[in-house]
């Protein structure tokens, strides 16, 4: 991934591979390498990041700005 600014990502929704319903990424910690995903009733989920995007386990659902 070749991104100036990951942290836009903060805030997106995102479909995960095998769960029924898109969580919302609530913080990166690059340090670590991993991203955070919450889901309804406040259940989060830590993912490796950038594995997690790179293999389309995380989709982010980016809105286009108009």
């Amino acid at each position: 991934m070749a991104w100036s600014n990951e942290t836009y990502l903060i805030g997106e929704r995102v479909k995960v591979e095998g769960e029924r319903e898109t969580g919302v990424i609530t913080r990166l910690d690059l340090d670590r390498g991993l991203v955070y995903v919450m889901f309804k009733r406040l259940r989060e989920e830590a993912y490796r990041y950038p594995e997690a995007i790179d293999t389309q386990i995380l989709i982010p659902l980016v809105q286009k700005k108009h």
